[in-house]
């Protein structure tokens, strides 16, 4: 089962480990590895109040153990609407329902608990997990070589879901 709660200090250490590795750091906007200063840094930020205004990261467990982070950056609350931030440790040890299950967990958490009207995730074209992510969110739009990763430029593709609801939608 898959729950989320919240990151503790002792958590840094594995979260570093994680985003640095290779299973993670290929995938990500940040491209250099961080530091355990980094991550005290992040949070101590966190950790004094203003943290939740437009980020909010958990830590995912399947059945008590910790197996990832996930939770949203860049939220805008006046258009309900937050990035999601997903990534697994080591994908390797998990099956690819571990890893659906964990992202419907965090995408309903930004829709239900958040009461976001949009998630979306921008993911990179090197990313072998995007067959993953589409069994959980919609292929929203393309934006060709917008990141730069070993040598060459990849497209960006954004996944997203939306809130069910009456929407009035307008085309030109």
């Amino acid at each position: 089962m898959i729950t989320l709660r919240a990151i503790e200090e002792a958590d840094l250490s594995l979260i570093k480990t994680w985003r640095n590795s290779t299973y993670v750091m290929p995938y990500c906007r940040q491209y250099r590895p961080l530091s355990r200063q980094d991550m005290y840094d992040w949070y101590m930020a966190k950790k004094d109040g203003d943290y939740n205004l437009t980020t909010d990261l958990l830590m995912i467990m399947l059945d008590s153990k910790p197996i990832g982070v996930g939770g949203y950056t860049r939220i805008d609350w006046r258009n309900r609407k937050g990035e999601v931030s997903f990534y697994v440790g080591d994908i390797s040890s998990l099956l690819e329902e571990n890893i659906v299950e964990a992202l419907s967990v965090v995408v309903e958490y930004g829709l239900k608990t958040l009461n976001l009207f949009k998630v979306y995730f921008p993911c990179y074209s090197n990313n072998p997990y995007i067959p993953f992510y589409e069994k959980v969110l919609q292929r929203e739009y393309l934006a060709p070589n917008e990141y730069f990763w070993d040598g060459r430029y990849l497209d960006r593709i954004v996944l997203s879901k939306y809130e069910e609801c009456k929407c009035e939608t307008t085309t030109s």
